[in-house]
C-alpha cells in the first residue's frame, strides 16, 4: 500500500468509528529477523494519516503501550511519537524522515497504516411463518427482518530497522466496530504481541 492510500483510509475512519472483535488475519518476517533485532533503544512510532488529532491519538496509544512493556519500564527502550518531529505536512515526505530518523538515532521505526475501512451491512431477511402453526394469533404470521452496519478496519503495521532499512516483521490486523483509535490501536497492538510471542519474537507472558 503507497503512503497516499494510507492517508486517505485513516480519513474515511474517522468518520466510520462507531465492543468490537479484532484477530490478525496475516503476519510476515524477514527470515534473518530474531528476537535480538526488535531489541530497539529508540523507536520513532508513526501512523500514518491525513486527519492530525487521529494520527496523535494513535501514535500516544502505541507510544504508551511500548512505554509500559517490560523494556519501557526498565529504561531500555525510548519510543517517541512522530508527530513531534514531523509536522502533519512533512508525514508523506520518504527523505526528510529518513534524514531524521537517521540524525536523531533512531534504531527502529513502528508504522501503523490502514489498509481498510469499509461498513458491511448483514441483512436478515423476512420471514413468513406457517400458516396453520400461527393462525389467529395477531402480529406472528411475519418478521420483517433487520438490516447491521458493522464497520470493518484493517491496520498494518510494519516494524523497520534504521540500520539496515528494512522490514523486519508486518503484520496485518482486521478489527469490527472499534469505539475509538485507542480501542484500535489496543487491539492492533495485543494481536501484534501475541503473534510476535508465538513466533519467538517476543519473551513469553509471564
Amino acid at each position: 500500500m503507497n503512503r497516499s492510500t494510507g492517508l486517505v483510509a485513516w480519513g474515511l475512519l474517522a468518520v466510520a468509528l462507531a465492543g468490537c472483535a479484532s484477530s490478525l488475519e496475516s503476519s510476515w518476517k524477514d527470515p534473518s529477523t530474531t528476537a535480538e533485532s526488535l531489541h530497539f533503544r529508540k523507536i520513532l512510532v508513526v501512523a500514518m494519516a491525513r486527519d492530525g488529532s487521529m494520527r496523535r491519538a494513535a501514535e500516544d496509544q502505541l507510544v504508551r503501550a511500548l512505554q509500559e512493556g517490560p523494556r519501557g519500564k526498565a529504561g531500555e527502550l525510548t519510543a517517541v511519537p512522530s508527530y513531534v518531529e514531523l509536522p502533519d505536512a512533512k508525514l508523506g515526505d520518504a527523505d526528510g524522515t529518513r534524514e531524521l530518523v537517521e540524525a536523531r538515532g533512531y534504531d527502529g521505526m513502528i508504522m501503523l497504516s490502514i489498509l481498510s475501512a469499509q461498513q458491511k451491512l448483514s441483512v436478515d431477511p423476512p420471514m413468513y411463518t406457517p400458516m396453520w402453526g400461527y393462525y389467529g394469533r395477531a402480529g406472528m404470521l411475519y418478521d420483517p427482518g433487520s438490516v447491521r452496519s458493522d464497520t470493518i478496519v484493517r491496520v498494518q503495521t510494519n516494524i523497520y530497522s534504521v540500520a539496515s532499512g528494512k522490514l523486519l516483521w508486518s503484520g496485518v490486523s482486521r478489527t469490527t466496530n472499534p469505539r475509538n483509535v485507542e480501542h484500535l490501536v489496543n487491539d492492533v497492538v495485543r494481536d501484534d504481541v501475541h503473534a510476535l510471542r508465538d513466533q519467538g519474537l517476543l519473551p513469553p507472558k509471564k
